[in-house]
């Protein structure tokens, strides 16, 4: 029954994909002229990758703490980082941001090309000059009014626990003098923990917005990132993990 329900949702995030970006390039075409930061075409995205969840009665997701966020401040979020599935529940925040992604993600067929659109921001790790150019167009986006959602981990979790925090988002938050969002996920290493969801159980995914950081409140990104990662922690219950590092 879950390799039927698998394949069916294979098939309808294809066929989405496809006939979404229509409509995508379509937006980002008309308000080019007025909207330099894509909010629209974000908007429409979110509720692109929100239909996944909305459509899949097996998806359950709870997000707590939204009030927390005040409207027209640019904010650095950051999550932990436990499958796939995140970067579409991040999607039902309904908040303007632009993705800090890896560069090959922005060459999927219709995926990629509406992050483009979007002017979602990528990065090639294993280069410095793409580390640096990321950098320095992510200063810039923020300080011109945009968020940037950055997994600071920089990939994802194999059991749940939690990584290294890298210190490009620190360091952002602190050039740009904007706050940092920590946002706590659980739940979602379940979904797709084998490349299928189970369609005999319900997947209850929580999104836990905790109380924003001010870059002032560390000396140096390095201990922003240990603050953020902390408050993490304590939300999913890993203060021992985090304690022995």
């Amino acid at each position: 029954m879950y390799l039927i329900g698998t394949v069916l949702f294979w098939i309808f995030f294809g066929i989405t994909m496809v006939l979404l970006f229509i409509p995508a390039s379509i937006i980002w075409l008309v308000t080019l002229p007025f909207d330099r930061n894509h909010r629209v075409l974000h908007f429409y995205s979110c509720f692109w990758g929100s239909l996944y969840t909305w459509c899949n009665p097996f998806l359950k997701v709870k997000i707590e703490g939204l009030e927390k966020l005040k409207k027209g401040q640019s904010y650095v979020y950051c999550p932990n980082h436990q499958s796939m599935m995140d970067i579409v529940i991040l999607y039902r925040l309904f908040r303007h941001f632009k993705w800090v992604a890896k560069r090959v993600l922005m060459r999927v067929p219709f995926l990629g090309w509406n992050m483009w659109l979007n002017g979602y921001l990528s990065i090639d790790r294993n280069r410095p000059s793409s580390q640096i150019r990321m950098m320095k167009k992510g200063e810039a986006l923020l300080k011109r009014g945009s968020s940037l959602m950055i997994f600071p981990e920089g990939t994802r979790s194999k059991d749940g626990t939690l990584g290294k925090f890298r210190d490009g988002a620190f360091v952002l938050s602190q050039k740009a003098d904007v706050p940092v969002v920590p946002i706590a996920i659980s739940g979602s290493r379940y979904v797709f923990s084998d490349g299928s969801i189970r369609y005999y159980r319900v997947y209850p995914m929580t999104i836990t917005i905790l109380d924003p950081v001010n870059a002032a409140e560390a000396e140096s990104a390095k201990a922003l990132g240990r603050l953020v990662r902390q408050k993490i922690a304590e939300n999913l219950g890993l203060e021992d993990q985090y304690s022995e590092e």
